[in-house]
């Protein structure tokens, strides 16, 4: 939700198919054989063992894919500057605006339908789809979709692509 309201748009990999997802398996496998095999006795020598495995991938190791230089080289911080307050998305004129109640349920022509708790307090914006169906989204990103003579969600739409860390 957060990532969400500064528009950052959250990319899924198809569900057991990590090969989608190769760079982050294997630097979680490196992270794993660094630091955590086996896990330190203490929290703080864990935190230790994290800390070394942080210095060393960012500061000494040189990637082939980095011309042999380390991460810590390439890295600029960003332009653009994060905001003190993370606003709640807005929506257009002739958007339905409905607040996701404390149970996760939004109200929708007098009946209570489900959507998450995760969205608890935000505003979801229902825009018609056709005749009978209203895409549900959250900021700039669709949710699901309500059939509104069923009156529950019929789609809600997972987007697969690989991940690239670059």
């Amino acid at each position: 939700v957060h990532l969400v309201k500064l528009g950052i748009t959250p990319e899924r990999i198809a569900p057991g198919h990590p090969e989608q997802n190769g760079r982050l398996e294997r630097f979680h496998r490196t992270l794993k054989e660094a630091a955590m095999n086996p896990p330190a006795p203490t929290l703080v020598d864990q935190q230790r063992a994290f800390d070394a495995f942080r210095r060393v991938s960012n500061k000494e190791r040189p990637p082939e894919a980095l011309g042999q230089r380390p991460p810590a080289s390439r890295y600029a911080p960003s332009p653009r500057p994060y905001p003190n307050k993370i606003a709640s998305p807005e929506y257009s004129a002739g958007v339905a605006v409905r607040r996701v109640r404390s149970n996760g349920e939004i109200k929708w022509t007098r009946e209570r339908i489900f959507l998450s708790t995760t969205l608890i307090g935000e505003p979801v914006g229902l825009v018609p789809y056709d005749d009978q169906r209203w895409a549900i989204r959250f900021g700039h990103m669709e949710i699901g979709l309500l059939d509104g003579h069923a009156m529950r969600i019929i789609k809600t739409p997972v987007r697969c692509h690989l991940m690239y860390l670059d």
